[in-house]
């Protein structure tokens, strides 16, 4: 049986390359555009894909030069450009703004967003922020444990992830892709210039945390949840509550403006 990472094959010519994506939902629905987590493709949003449907139209992409999208030029694996690419995708599916959703990595490519095109966004959330450098990876498998044992303790169960989440045709592609942050500055003070309703979450076992309070701190319009029993790319710890935040602050946030 072939899984989801091998089923899907839609992709769209954007800015010089092929992206990949899935666009799926009822059409009358507001649309919520996620940007992957780093070393993942699309699919690992299966987790949640069932929920989110129920309030959105829902659109996921690989970015540039991960999972099933091709690669471009060595300088173009920037943030500013995999969300002109995000950009140029919805222009593509006729999708005028979208409430665009990041965890982790990729809310790097969601600071650029909100900067360069605000009038796109019905709103945003990021999850597990940090626009600083990246930390110890070493750091962050500790908390992660401490976050599993500590669902074990609640009687919680953990959600089952899938090897497929993580699949890549071009494994140096990959690898440009997910360095971009060495060349980029830490834009979270150019942050305070957006007026968006803007959600910020961070798992409370992610090394991440104190970053990303900092992060919603800067924004007038923005505010801040802590995700309890959830390390680094929380979803994978929390689903449900993910979806609850994403889906709470749209209807509370998101349709007054």
């Amino acid at each position: 049986m072939l899984n989801s990472y091998q089923q899907s094959d839609q992709f769209l010519s954007v800015n010089g390359v092929q992206l990949h994506y899935v666009l799926e939902g009822d059409k009358e629905k507001p649309v919520l555009a996620l940007i992957n987590m780093a070393s993942h493709n699309l699919t690992c949003w299966d987790l949640v894909m069932e929920p989110l449907l129920q309030h959105f139209r829902v659109l996921r992409f690989d970015i540039r030069g991960t999972g099933k999208s091709s690669g471009g030029e060595d300088a173009s694996y920037r943030f500013s450009q995999y969300g002109n690419d995000l950009i140029g995708l919805m222009d593509a599916l006729g999708l005028e703004r979208a409430l665009v959703t990041a965890m982790a990595y990729g809310s790097r490519t969601l600071a650029r967003v909100v900067l360069e095109h605000p009038q796109r966004l019905i709103g945003a959330c990021f999850f597990d922020t940090a626009l600083t450098p990246p930390v110890k990876q070493s750091r962050q498998h500790d908390l992660a444990h401490q976050a599993q044992q500590m669902l074990r303790d609640a009687g919680e169960s953990l959600p089952q992830l899938h090897k497929h989440w993580r699949f890549y045709e071009n494994r140096d592609s990959a690898r440009l892709a997910h360095t971009a942050h060495e060349q980029e500055p830490d834009l979270t003070e150019s942050l305070s210039s957006v007026t968006l309703p803007v959600l910020v979450a961070c798992g409370e076992q992610d090394v991440n945390f104190d970053e990303s309070r900092r992060i919603a701190k800067q924004m007038p319009q923005a505010q801040f949840a802590s995700i309890p029993m959830a390390g680094h790319a929380s979803v994978f710890f929390r689903p449900e509550q993910f979806v609850d935040l994403v889906v709470n602050f749209y209807h509370n946030q998101c349709t007054t403006q």
